[in-house]
């Protein structure tokens, strides 16, 4: 089971997928640059990782549902 302290929220538009606000520098709205493959392989529970835009961290993506990015490090 997951820890809800290693999630983030994310929006869908269109294709894209947003964060509303960065969980480490707090821009907003943030247009994560995630390829439609690495989104499969999250969605599959394949551990992919994601580098920010804004501020250039990473988070490593340990699954995706359809509401929240669940993390391998704490995000709140």
């Amino acid at each position: 089971m997951l820890d809800f302290h290693h999630s983030w929220p994310y929006e869908r538009v269109a294709s894209d997928l947003y964060f509303e606000e960065c969980p480490f520098c707090h821009e907003s709205p943030v247009l994560l640059s995630l390829k439609k493959e690495a989104e499969a392989r999250a969605f599959q529970g394949i551990k992919t990782n994601l580098v920010m835009p804004c501020c250039h961290e990473k988070i490593v993506i340990e699954t995706m549902d359809r509401d929240y990015i669940w993390a391998t490090q704490v995000l709140r």
